[in-house]
């Protein structure tokens, strides 16, 4: 088991001059003061620095390298002016907020970036994807599948958040909701572990913790139709003693559904979509017809 994406310190180093493009093309500015500036400055010249930089800023670098992975790939698969404007509105909120996770109250940048990574989590499955209302329009042999992005900084907002979720799907068709606990994250990074196997067992656990208590609440949404079932995705920078990167950023995935209170084919719709995102990078559709 190896990790979805490798890049080496080589790739890095050529991230920061295209995200800098990225922002000129769409004449937007990166602020001297904002994390972003500040993720671009410490992966210019990363093959130099690597040897001789802690490991909490090996960690902001892995962390830079996904954010710099998602602007880049979703940048090079834009398919039209619609997509192109939703995109623009990220750039502006990804450079003007904070990156770190774990920001008191949250921040509109990570809940961007979610968007950003979770739809190249999408495509890297093989699925046609793009940005659109609410977040990501999947298209569907049935139609188009809908995605609310959602970043849970408090649970004591996951009410609100499934609430504006189901708002948001139940009024372009039917979807899911991709709910992000990354901010929830319990350790410090890296996560050190003998093999990947291990870091994506810990993260399971982690996620059915965090989410155990919350069961009622998704299911009343479930039962009602609101949408098709809920996601929830953690991510963290880890160490692998068996692997031959220095880190490495696993994320795991949980699915979340419940056939015997939901409408039959709002289950289906969900455990092919379930079945897509499971299977191999590049499958093909799991979705009913």
């Amino acid at each position: 088991m190896e990790p979805e994406v490798v890049t080496t310190y080589d790739e890095i180093a050529l991230l920061p001059a295209k995200v800098r493009k990225i922002y000129e093309d769409f004449n937007k500015k990166i602020p001297d003061t904002s994390d972003l500036e500040k993720y671009i400055n410490l992966c210019d010249g990363i093959v130099e620095k690597a040897s001789f930089i802690g490991e909490k800023q090996l960690v902001d670098v892995h962390r830079a390298q996904r954010i710099f992975l998602a602007l880049i790939q979703c940048n090079e698969n834009l398919k039209d002016l619609d997509e192109k404007a939703e995109f623009k509105s990220s750039l502006s909120q990804i450079a003007a907020n904070s990156l770190d996770p774990r920001t008191p109250g949250g921040s509109h940048a990570l809940n961007m970036i979610f968007e950003l990574d979770f739809l190249q989590h999408i495509r890297l499955r093989g699925l046609e994807a793009r940005l659109g209302e609410p977040d990501i329009v999947i298209s569907a042999p049935f139609g188009n599948y809908y995605v609310a992005c959602k970043t849970v900084n408090s649970f004591n907002n996951l009410s609100s958040n499934l609430e504006k979720g189901s708002a948001q799907i139940t009024r372009n068709g039917f979807g899911i909701i991709a709910l992000n606990l990354e901010p929830h994250i319990y350790f410090e990074e890296p996560y050190k572990a003998q093999s990947l196997l291990e870091v994506h067992t810990v993260l399971k656990r982690h996620l059915e913790g965090l989410y155990e208590g919350h069961k009622k609440m998704i299911n009343k949404h479930l039962a009602s139709g609101d949408f098709d079932g809920v996601t929830l995705q953690i991510s963290c920078v880890a160490k692998i003693a068996e692997n031959p990167t220095d880190l490495d950023t696993v994320t795991h995935n949980v699915y979340y559904s419940r056939p015997n209170i939901q409408n039959r084919e709002y289950h289906d719709r969900f455990v092919g979509f379930r079945q897509s995102m499971e299977g191999p990078i590049s499958s093909s559709f799991g979705f009913p017809y």
